[in-house]
């Protein structure tokens, strides 16, 4: 995986961070003393890419270690027995001068963008109802608003943790296969007897 992807994906985990942030701070403090017309700038640009980039770092890392937790382990022992093997059967495909080490890679890109707007969506819906009901007046709107957005977020956080949970099940799987493939071939290769350099080619 290329260092140019791996911050994209990272950028895109952290606008889901920045979201809520952005939500919780208007509850707060409100939103007229935004300067529109200085946020949306270029010179903006670069130090708000900057602290999305940190935000999806450590949105990520949350993610990881609360995924990793409640589902992970158990997804893993659906494929594996023992989670060295799993280690074992990943280090093979890595260390494999083919393709298949970069589709995996592709995959837990996949994989993390998924995990990471789960959270973010759950603290989107939070951080959106405290918005609403602080700051939007009227109980007609406030109402509607929040049954309408709550809906609409919850919906979006159980696809992504579906999503995540359907990639990862299969990542295990072909971790699992690909190592038995690998393996296979170099058997192949091990078992194929030595050219005889003694032997002669044939005349033409």
């Amino acid at each position: 995986m290329s260092t140019t992807d791996l911050f994209v994906e990272l950028i895109i985990i952290g606008m889901g961070a920045a979201i809520w942030l952005l939500l919780l701070s208007f509850s707060t403090f409100g939103y007229d003393w935004v300067p529109l017309e200085k946020v949306f700038s270029l010179a903006a640009l670069i130090p708000f890419l900057s602290v999305v980039y940190v935000l999806g770092i450590v949105i990520d890392r949350i993610a990881d270690t609360i995924f990793g937790k409640l589902w992970g382990s158990p997804l893993l022992k659906k494929v594996y027995r023992q989670e060295e093997k799993y280690l074992d059967d990943r280090r093979l495909i890595y260390v494999h001068p083919g393709r298949l080490g970069n589709l995996l890679e592709y995959g837990r890109s996949r994989l993390r963008i998924c995990r990471g707007w789960t959270l973010n969506a759950v603290l989107i819906l939070v951080s959106l109802n405290i918005f609403i009901w602080t700051r939007v007046a009227g109980n007609y709107w406030r109402v509607r608003l929040s049954i309408f957005g709550s809906l609409l977020l919850g919906l979006f956080a159980y696809g992504n943790w579906f999503s995540w949970y359907q990639l990862m099940l299969a990542y295990y799987n072909k971790i699992k296969q690909q190592a038995v493939f690998l393996r296979a071939i170099q058997s192949a290769e091990d078992a194929a007897p030595e050219p005889d350099s003694n032997s002669r080619s044939p005349s033409i």
